[in-house]
């Protein structure tokens, strides 16, 4: 009996001391230990996102950095030469299936090259004001102002227009930025261009290629132009306008994109070593001729359906105060010759008086209601049109 009761009491101090520890531990445990240990955990956790974090930020830095490097030079190209580059706005009057007349409008592009004190002078192409009978400019988004012509090269498919200052300062433009001309023969293969222009109408826009091939003489509608290849995208609007190399300077005069199916990135422009005596040239006439007409080539359907003769191109506008009024020729006349040389095309018209001189009497044949007529013009200087 004695042993048991001592079995039992060393049992309870057992359990004593035991109770004793765990009361001591689980608190100890849960009051220091765990916390520690999660403490340790959520620590490590942070050093790791941390790190983490800190890799996507060195990668976005890097990234960022790259991308700021990659177009920096291109947003700084772009700002340095579109105020150069100006929208045209071409109005001209057209004839109908029912020979009623209506007025159309185009778009092109144009880059100023040089001012003086009263003038702004911009290069764009000749078939950008081809049979216009009103040319507009906008400069740097400006409203638009009535433009002059100064002279015009179809063969070479350049023209230069100028705008009076009095004119832009009406519409809020005090000061212009004149375009700088590099040498196309500089041009290497692969360099990297951007095309400046007033794509579709709608206000500049830019893009990018490279040199495709080095300038090189093609066949565009006819003429033989000496160009610059590129695959930079040329859009309808985008002819006058500026061609730039890496360093800012035009080096082409946009004119065309070849447009087959087939083909795709294939924009031309016209050499800058080319273009830059024509210009002066054509700044140097001090006096171009002009018929005062607006024609309308007369295609062979229009010829069949109203009896027309198939050789000939309509007057769709007598300019008020020009030689063609002073004349006698009228809207609707049918110019078949001028100087008895055969016209076909309204080309062939405007070049027939580029090799006159203002002051020259010249003959104009034209057929008015059935009836064949000769006119006397005595040709003036040219203002706008031809």
């Amino acid at each position: 009996m004695k042993k048991a009761i001592k079995q039992l009491a060393k049992i309870m101090v057992l359990g004593c001391v035991i109770g004793g520890v765990i009361g001591f531990a689980e608190p100890f445990a849960t009051g220091y230990v765990i916390p520690k240990i999660e403490e340790s955990r959520t620590a490590a956790a942070d050093s790791a996102e941390e790190t983490v974090q800190e890799d996507d930020d060195a990668i976005n830095v890097q990234n960022t950095v790259s991308l700021d490097e990659a177009s920096k030079n291109t947003i700084e190209l772009i700002k340095k030469v579109k105020p150069a580059v100006v929208c045209i706005t071409t109005k001209a009057t057209s004839r109908d299936w029912f020979n009623q007349v209506y007025e159309t409008e185009g778009a092109g592009s144009g880059v100023i090259f040089h001012e003086d004190e009263n003038n702004v002078y911009i290069v764009t192409n000749a078939h950008v004001i081809s049979g216009a009978s009103k040319v507009l400019i906008s400069v740097s988004e400006s409203d638009l102002v009535s433009a002059s012509l100064v002279g015009k090269d179809t063969n070479a498919d350049l023209a230069v227009i100028s705008v009076s200052k009095a004119d832009l300062k009406s519409v809020g433009i005090t000061g212009v930025t004149v375009a700088e001309f590099g040498s196309s023969s500089s041009l290497q293969m692969g360099e990297s261009v951007i095309a400046i222009g007033n794509a579709l109408g709608h206000g500049n826009t830019a893009t990018a290629g490279i040199v495709s091939t080095l300038p090189k003489e093609v066949d565009i509608q006819g003429k033989k132009l000496t160009v610059v290849q590129t695959d930079a995208a040329i859009n309808p609007g985008n002819s006058g306008g500026a061609l730039i190399n890496s360093k800012g300077q035009v080096i082409g005069i946009n004119t065309a994109k070849l447009a087959v199916t087939e083909v795709e990135g294939i924009g031309y422009a016209i050499a800058s070593d080319v273009a830059k005596p024509m210009i002066e040239s054509l700044m140097n006439t001090s006096e171009t001729p002009a018929l005062g007409v607006s024609v309308v080539d007369i295609s062979e359907s229009e010829a069949a359906y109203y009896g027309l003769p198939q050789a000939g191109v309509v007057i769709s506008q007598v300019i008020n105060g020009s030689a063609a009024e002073a004349a006698g020729l009228k809207s609707s006349d049918i110019v078949t010759a001028f100087n008895d040389n055969p016209v076909f095309t309204a080309d062939q018209l405007i070049n027939a008086i580029k090799q006159c001189k203002v002051g020259d009497s010249v003959s104009v044949t034209v057929i008015r209601d059935g009836e064949t007529l000769k006119k006397t013009a005595k040709l003036t200087k040219a203002q706008t049109g031809f």
